[in-house]
């Protein structure tokens, strides 16, 4: 069992958490998202670029962010947790220097392997640490990142191993993209069940929905009825998130993108003013669903959702 020494330190992580969650959703907006369609974009280079800088500024501040995140997590596997994420995330830097091509070597694709192997225990920390109803609702993020750790072990039989591997990849399209539409439902189904009333919390909730409906009323309204806009925002989804769908359902794929931020940054705004288990539950849906929908070919998708999952391993234990 873990023993939370005091309200310091769950202050402490919570902080530490937080400074996490606003990170991963930084680099995912302006690097992730924006950097494979900047050069689609009309927007002035100088921009774009700064834009592009804030997104690798936030994955390296990330990287600095994490190990310390494992370390106060306090699980029993945690100097190893320590010593592979770190390894993995600064490693690869320092050897990128020496030896560019170190990615394809044995001894780096053994420690890919075994941060994949750690991410997999993590997942399963995690669920174990949910509540019945929270796996419940959470389930197709679980299994949307469990697709896509499948999908990135099918991707090194291929390419390592030169194993014909990746029609089982192309088979989970589909299944993928229903899970995604069936998440964003349940994880707004899980993000109203911790509602709280007060100046503060409501605040938050208008907020969220404006923002989320600021962000995809335009796409759906760009696209509905419109087949050549359908087409254009199908790429810039397939290259932005990595959703791969016919161009008709962009419409579709317009309100679901509008329901899981509007559900993240409830569940955050729940946690901020009602239960902090909740700004957990946010951190682990935003880098399951967000990682599971991009290949895992960088270390720091790995180590996100491996920290995500044991903060909640940790908080399902200390509460």
């Amino acid at each position: 069992m873990i023993k939370v020494s005091g309200l310091s330190s769950v202050k402490y992580y919570d902080a530490l958490l937080s400074l996490f969650l606003g990170l991963f959703i930084i680099q995912f907006a302006f690097r992730q998202f924006l950097q494979p369609i900047i050069p689609f974009t009309p927007a002035p280079a100088n921009v774009l670029t700064a834009m592009g800088l804030i997104g690798t500024f936030s994955v390296a501040a990330l990287s600095v962010t994490i190990p310390f995140l494992i370390y106060e997590t306090k699980i029993p596997l945690r100097l190893l947790y320590l010593v592979v994420v770190t390894t993995a995330l600064w490693g690869g830097v320092a050897l990128s220097y020496l030896y560019p091509t170190y990615y394809i070597t044995w001894p780096w694709i053994t420690l890919s392997l075994l941060l994949w192997g750690l991410t997999i225990l993590s997942i399963i920390m995690a669920v174990l640490s949910l509540r019945p109803i929270e796996l419940i609702l959470l389930s197709p993020a679980v299994l949307l990142q469990l697709t896509s750790l499948l999908g990135y072990i099918m991707n090194l039989l291929t390419e390592y191993y030169l194993i014909p591997a990746m029609g089982l990849t192309t088979q989970l399209v589909y299944p993928t993209v229903l899970l995604t539409v069936i998440g964003a439902l349940t994880l707004t189904a899980l993000a109203l069940m911790g509602l709280k009333t007060g100046v503060k919390a409501m605040t938050g909730y208008v907020l969220s929905g404006l923002t989320a409906v600021s962000l995809s009323l335009p796409l759906y309204q760009l696209t509905v009825g419109n087949v050549f806009m359908q087409h254009i925002i199908d790429m810039v989804f397939a290259m932005g998130f990595g959703i791969l769908t016919p161009p008709t359902s962009v419409p579709l794929m317009s309100i679901i993108l509008g329901l899981y931020v509007f559900s993240t940054l409830v569940l955050i705004v729940n946690g901020a003013t009602n239960n902090r288990r909740y700004l957990y539950l946010a951190a682990l849906a935003v880098t399951y669903v967000s990682t599971a929908l991009t290949p895992h070919s960088l270390s720091i998708y790995f180590a996100s959702v491996a920290s995500s999952s044991l903060a909640v391993s940790y908080i399902g234990k200390a509460n």
